[in-house]
């Protein structure tokens, strides 16, 4: 819509009622309240200095929940903004449009946020590109922009599915595929026409964000009334260098190396299975002692015939997924092929993989390690078998493919070299090859959490559809992650038993990223994390372990410098991407510990006070018990105050004090009773409902809650 017809829509009038309308009725304050919640996460996410900027505020109604919040609003409408400022004093508010260039709010704002679907009011795409390009550029370095989205297929309450795919388009052939939609909302209420709102799909909206942001991510509100909204939530912006980077990227993307790499998925996989394997190998180098010449001949052949082997893989695999991808809205490089086309890819990568391994007589049994590495992909992705929809069977054969064979093919080759192998290299090739089966199957297993909602929108059955993300996950974290690291232990035990040194720099390389994971926002100790992050075990098997070992090597002869250099140049993204989280967490560490340190001294003077709140229960308790002594009229007092006598620390006695003296309205007395049983069994749920109880009464609403809290802490069915 036109800025015109936006400023008719919002009047005063329209604004007076707006919160009333469209944030406390029954279905919208569910979402507003969630909303609510998602920003307070995020402003305690990013700390107490955190300064907010809401697009589009409205009337400020999200801006008012957090008074004290160095925030400001951005809105087109005078008459929002009037009411805005009525809630919200001493607060900034800016009257403009967001499709404007503000280069005094560059990297400002350290959450930046658009509610209740604002950007659908741009006129085309490439305004919305401009508006979600100015989110961005108002976000600080470490910032978070929050937006709730509007998603086509939520605006029929489910019935409406995007994309949608029209098949069979007469004699041209291909299909149509439908993304966004252009909708209008007539408010029969107020008669105002809310008309041509613009509503690409989900996927389309990611992209923009990816665009800006290293994490985005998509949060889902709570189900009501079956429908469910979404927001995007989007951290780690990228620098002016990496967005220029990726603009020329792009602007050559018709260059033979880039068209190849997204050909064969080189970004899927490359960073992150290939070093590994390289690590394995420099282990089995070690224990060896294989020369230097022959070993670095020797990992390039494995090197060019594992990547040949992970690029058919892939290929088949977006060979038989692109109709499902099609779908599911996913893009699908091989898709733009014809079928002779993909055949030929599968045979050139097939015949290229074996070519080095025969010609460099690497032995029987790697060479069949080699066939059936080429086979599982094939038996995972091609029908009838398909492996990838059969449950448990699509996570072994996957595991098996992508790393467990792999791995048996690295080993067994080094083994090949040697006469006479020794039992450690033996030993070191079974526990890499089970260490890297678990390690594959995790992986297969974060694939399919993360990737649950396309496959379930696409009817694709995988173990986590099947058995549920819960169960799945449990698997992952207690089961499977622990065997992992027992053999990761067993392997660098192995290892070290001819190189010391490399214990030594493992347990150094740990102890530092423990010591520093907490300061790093992109990491995660949870194996089995239901959202995509990146897992901090994973950053040593990609980096750390391979350069420990490659290093190790170097310095036991000059010539394998060749391969440290080769590791570097080769996986230099990777490990520049760990240094840059590093030093992230360095530059973080003062600020961290300087808070640290503020909330360490506010805990002080709340146990000074809680002291001083139990020395005035004690003189409560006095006073109460001189009183019980002078009256015998209740008998109940009396035989509580006889009780006492000899069981003064009976917190039972002191809960059934207090009762009785809350019967008879004597709140002071009572409360120093609750309090005193709390002080001597502060655990029991029922001393803290009857003192919630009574605080409440005397319209103590605050300290109330907080007994009402804790009590529910301790016993969720108490009231």
């Amino acid at each position: 819509m036109n800025k015109n017809d936006v400023l008719e829509i919002y009047d005063e009038n329209y604004a007076q009622e707006y919160n009333q309308r469209f944030l406390l009725n029954e279905k919208s304050k569910k979402n507003a309240d969630f909303e609510q919640k998602v920003i307070s996460n995020l402003l305690n996410e990013i700390g107490k200095e955190a300064k907010w900027l809401d697009v589009s505020c409205g009337t400020g109604y999200f801006l008012s929940r957090f008074p004290n919040v160095e925030r400001a609003g951005l809105d087109i409408s005078p008459a929002m903004l009037k009411l805005a400022k009525q809630g919200n004093p001493n607060t900034l508010f800016v009257q403009g449009d967001y499709r404007d260039k503000r280069p005094q709010w560059e990297g400002q704002w350290d959450l930046v946020s658009c509610m209740w679907w604002a950007y659908s009011y741009v006129e085309s795409l490439s305004e919305l590109e401009k508006v979600v390009e100015n989110f961005a550029s108002w976000t600080s370095e470490q910032g978070v922009c929050f937006l709730p989205i509007c998603d086509p297929a939520e605006l029929g309450t489910g019935e409406l599915k995007l994309p949608y795919i029209s098949k069979d388009m007469g004699e041209g052939g291909g299909f149509y595929q439908f993304e966004g939609v252009i909708w209008s909302w007539i408010d029969e209420e107020s008669r105002k026409q809310h008309l041509n709102l613009l509503a690409p799909q989900l996927e389309y909206m990611l992209a923009l964000f990816k665009k800006h942001f290293e994490q985005v991510e998509i949060i889902e509100y709570p189900l009501f009334k079956g429908s469910q909204r979404k927001a995007i939530v989007a951290r780690s912006k990228k620098q002016k260098h990496t967005l220029e980077a990726e603009v020329v990227g792009e602007s050559r993307s018709t260059g033979l190396f880039s068209s190849f790499s997204k050909i064969i998925r080189g970004g899927n996989w490359w960073l992150y299975k290939i070093p590994p394997l390289l690590a394995i190998a420099y282990g089995e180098i070690i224990l060896m002692s294989l020369p230097a010449i022959q070993s670095i001949l020797t990992i390039s052949a494995l090197l060019f015939s594992i990547s040949c082997v992970a690029a058919y893989g892939h290929i088949v695999n977006d060979i038989f997924d692109i109709e499902v991808d099609q779908i599911a809205g996913k893009r699908n490089s091989i898709a733009r092929f014809s079928s002779i086309q993909r055949i030929l890819f599968c045979i050139a990568f097939l015949i290229t993989g074996f070519m080095l391994p025969i010609l460099m007589n690497f032995g029987r049994l790697p060479i069949i390690l080699l066939a059936i590495n080429y086979l599982l992909p094939t038996l995972y992705s091609a029908p009838p078998l398909r492996l990838k929809e059969k449950g448990i069977w699509g996570v072994i054969s996957d595991a098996a493919g992508a790393h467990a064979i792999p791995t048996l093919f690295v080993v067994t080759t080094f083994l090949y070299l040697s006469a006479s192998p020794q039992p450690e290299s033996i030993i070191l090739a079974i526990a890499a090859t089970a260490w890297s089966f678990c390690a594959g199957i995790r992986g297969i297993l974060l694939h399919q959490l993360w990737d649950r909602k396309n496959d379930l929108q696409t009817d694709v059955k995988t173990l986590v559809t099947e058995s549920g993300v819960e169960k799945v996950r449990f698997w992952m974290s207690r089961i499977i992650f622990p065997l992992e690291l027992l053999l990761l232990s067993l392997v660098i035990l192995i290892i070290s038993n001819s190189t010391p040194l490399i214990l030594v720099c493992t347990i150094f390389y740990f102890l530092l990223k423990i010591s520093f994971f907490k300061l790093d926002p992109t990491s995660t100790f949870d194996p089995a994390p239901v959202q995509k992050s990146y897992v901090v075990p994973h950053d040593f098997y990609e980096v750390g372990l391979p350069l420990i070992l490659a290093t190790t090597l170097s310095l036991q002869n000059k010539w394998f410098v060749i391969l440290l250099l080769l590791q570097a140049i080769l996986f230099y993204p990777g490990i520049e991407q760990r240094v840059k989280n590093f030093v992230q967490s360095l530059q973080s560490k003062p600020q961290n510990l300087q808070s640290l340190q503020t909330q360490l001294n506010a805990v002080q003077a709340e146990v000074t006070q809680l002291n001083s709140r139990l020395h005035q229960t004690q003189n409560y308790l006095e006073q109460l018990q001189n009183q019980l002594q002078q009256s015998q009229t209740e008998s109940q007092f009396h035989q509580n105050q006889t009780a006492l006598q000899y069981h003064p620390d009976n917190f039972e006695i002191h809960l059934e004090l207090g009762k009785a003296l809350e019967k008879e309205q004597k709140w002071d007395e009572a409360i120093a009773a609750y309090q005193r049983a709390i002080a001597l069994n502060p655990d029991d749920s029922r001393s803290h409902k009857h003192l919630g109880d009574i605080l409440a009464e005397q319209g103590q609403l605050n300290e109330a809650s907080l007994c009402y809290r804790r009590a529910l802490q301790l016993q969720p069915r108490i009231f």
